[in-house]
């Protein structure tokens, strides 16, 4: 008993210390500082597991949870060091959770943005999925300048994110 005990606790540290997290889990989804022209990221990336997403969206954790939603990261971006953004990225179980998200908002006052598999634009607030991930960027600013560099972040998250560009049209 005793031996299949240390078993189980050995093999979980090898799971998580030797391969046992997903691509998704080991790389960073956030582009660093200039990666994107005039966007620098400031801070750590934070991670809420969904047990644990209450702490951070308190009131509307439980639509992403519903949605199949693993995990959320979260950074902190400055665009020439005027305007300061936050940029979450909700990892999902599969690709139905960030469609169903987003089917849920209303898209009314949006504009469509060629970002991952569908993108909307509310002037100083982006969000997009991409394959597993739904991507919320809000902008503390709101301005042509600030939505335009919006739209720009997206394509470094985009491209970090590793997942086929939606057809552009």
């Amino acid at each position: 008993m005793r031996r299949r005990a240390l078993w189980a606790i050995a093999w979980s540290f090898l799971l998580l210390g030797c391969g046992g997290k997903s691509p998704a889990v080991t790389r960073d989804l956030f582009p660093e500082t200039d990666e994107v022209p005039e966007w620098s990221k400031v801070g750590e990336t934070r991670t809420f597991a969904a047990a644990d997403l209450w702490k951070y969206i308190d009131g509307d954790a439980e639509k992403y949870i519903q949605a199949g939603v693993q995990k959320t990261l979260t950074a902190s971006y400055r665009y020439q060091d005027s305007t300061e953004a936050t940029v979450d990225i909700h990892v999902m179980a599969a690709a139905d959770g960030p469609r169903k998200i987003m089917d849920a908002e209303s898209a009314a006052e949006s504009q469509s943005v060629a970002l991952g598999d569908a993108g909307r634009l509310y002037g100083g607030s982006l969000i997009f999925r991409s394959g597993q991930y739904l991507v919320r960027m809000v902008a503390y600013k709101s301005s042509p300048e600030v939505s335009k560099a919006l739209v720009e972040l997206g394509r470094g998250i985009e491209k970090k994110l590793g997942q086929p560009a939606a057809k552009r049209g």
